[in-house]
């Protein structure tokens, strides 16, 4: 008889008991399965009412009644016809305007009776345009200048300007917020107290408050003027917020401002541009640094680049990218980099480390003390770059590329081809030469 002491245990069972226990697994997963279900949140049903500040209202709501009855006539005429039923095509509904987002500045001059046009202090001249003052004029309507950004610029600038423009219309210098203030945006306290301040807008308020019938005022502007902030400036004066799905704001009982500015065109080809220009559309001039720099060298003086960028003694202005790239150590090989050199001018311009401005004739004593007190923290006492002029003669050459079939003989004069096909033939010949020594 075979002992089996010190074998293993068998791991059989019966058919019966491994079906039980496969059994109680699938239960015990099946009630884990229904308390997960429970305990996650689920998702809030969406309302699909429309808000009472939503604009176009009464029109959406119009629409959707007229989809809802061209349905039930579709099921009625399916039932008499057996179901052969010609489907209109469905109305769309009028998309409202974005409050964020600029539109034309035709839409604005038509629908609002007083017009802030917002100018950059660093180059006023450049933000006019007499195209658009004629069509204002034009429509009887009133104009207020917004002088922003007069942080960036000297105060006896900023006064020089406000001379210049009064003669004209009301004038205003401000100092915009940096950044834009809405109901959705949660901004970190610490960068809300640094980028939100804004001034010189208290003073603008009450002088539009004191309209005695109730008027709509608009905002326009060219591209990077801060046409954006000015009006979230207002509205943060007012303590209001902006809405993001309405395309004005109460400012008092009888003036309300359109919140959505209208865009001023820049400059089209062929036209004479401006630095502000330039940095509004900087991915395009990226590409062709050096000729944005030498346009520059030839509307400023030659003490003012020495002082402001701390160069050497050079020739003027053929030597000023050649100073720059000494000045920053850029280099290619041997040979100044000057590519790199006036990428990072550009980019001191950009960030406003270098800050510039055109100069104007006029005194600078007559700012009011009244405007002169909301803006008085964030003048800018320190000299700036000052430009000649308000426009750069940019001359860009673009590299054309060749055609399939194309050779260099199209710029060559007869004589010289000549002597090209001369030289061709007498290069055959001596390879020739080579090739019969050579055997």
């Amino acid at each position: 008889m075979v002992s089996t002491f010190g074998k293993k245990e068998s791991k059989r069972m019966t058919c019966h008991k491994k079906y039980k226990i496969r059994r109680k697994v699938r239960e015990h997963n099946r009630k884990l399965a229904k308390t997960l279900k429970k305990s996650v949140n689920k998702k809030k049903k969406v309302d699909g009412s429309i808000p009472n500040m939503a604009p176009f209202k009464e029109e959406i709501l119009l629409e959707a009644i007229k989809q809802a009855e061209d349905k039930k006539e579709q099921k009625k005429l399916k039932k008499t016809t057996g179901g052969l039923v010609v489907t209109k095509p469905k109305a769309c509904p009028v998309a409202p305007v974005s409050a964020t987002k600029s539109v034309s500045r035709h839409l604005v001059i038509s629908n609002a009776d007083i017009l802030l046009w917002v100018l950059d202090a660093r180059n006023v001249a450049e933000c006019l345009d007499e195209g658009v003052m004629g069509e204002i004029r034009e429509a009887g309507k009133r104009i207020i200048f917004v002088l922003n950004k007069v942080d960036l610029v000297p105060a006896n600038v900023v006064a020089a300007w406000y001379n210049k423009l009064s003669k004209v219309a009301d004038v205003f210098p401000i100092k915009s917020t940096e950044i834009m203030l809405t109901d959705c945006e949660q901004i970190i306290p610490a960068f809300k107290l640094k980028f939100a301040r804004f001034g010189g807008v208290k003073e603008l308020l009450e002088h539009l408050k004191k309209e005695s019938e109730e008027v709509k005022v608009g905002v326009i502007g060219k591209q990077k003027v801060g046409k954006s902030c000015v009006v979230s400036s207002v509205l943060r004066a007012c303590g209001r917020t902006k809405k993001k799905r309405s395309t004005d704001a109460k400012i008092s009982d009888k003036v309300r401002i359109i919140t959505t500015p209208g865009l001023i065109d820049g400059a089209k080809e062929g036209e004479p541009i401006g630095l502000l220009h330039i940095l509004s559309n900087m991915s395009n001039y990226m590409n062709y640094p050096v000729e944005v720099i030498e346009a520059l060298a030839r509307v400023i003086t030659k003490e003012q680049a020495m002082v402001h960028f701390t160069l050497p003694e050079f020739e003027h202005p053929a030597g000023f990218l050649d100073a720059l790239a000494v000045r920053y150590n850029v280099y290619f090989g041997k040979n100044p980099d000057h590519g790199a050199a006036a990428r990072i001018v550009l980019k001191q311009l950009r960030d406003h480390k270098l800050k510039f401005h055109v100069a104007t004739v006029g005194s600078g004593e007559g700012l009011p003390e009244a405007l002169q007190s909301g803006i008085k923290q964030f003048l800018y006492h320190d000299n700036s770059l000052p430009l000649l002029s308000s426009e750069l003669e940019v001359n860009i050459v673009k590299a054309v590329k060749k055609k399939r079939g194309e050779t260099d003989m199209e710029g060559i004069d007869e004589d010289d081809e000549e002597d090209y096909e001369e030289g061709s033939e007498e290069e055959d010949e001596e390879e020739e030469e080579s090739d019969n020594e050579m055997e």
